[in-house]
């Protein structure tokens, strides 16, 4: 199980360009030479997409739900009445 976390490890430095030259190097051939690597490559690939993915929407979610209760509880009516006049101009 640690070799494998060594090598997540290893992918995801390489992806992030945190490898030193001459490491970077041999990882690229072990690419070359290791379709296995290079399919552990792709999925690393594609995981990062999703996470980043799952990251934008989590947060877009979080500003509407700050946006419907700015703009909508009483309480903040003040707030909503200056940011609408500042829009107006």
């Amino acid at each position: 199980m640690r070799t494998s976390l060594n090598n997540i490890k290893l992918t995801d430095d390489y992806m992030n360009g945190l490898l030193p030259t001459g490491d970077a190097l041999v990882f690229e051939a072990r690419l070359i030479l290791n379709p296995a690597l290079q399919e552990e490559v792709l999925l690393h690939k594609q995981t990062l997409a999703l996470v980043k993915q799952y990251g934008r929407e989590a947060l877009r979610k979080d500003i509407e739900d700050i946006h419907q209760q700015l703009f909508s509880h009483p309480q903040h009516r003040s707030f909503k009445d200056s940011i609408l006049r500042f829009f107006k101009h």
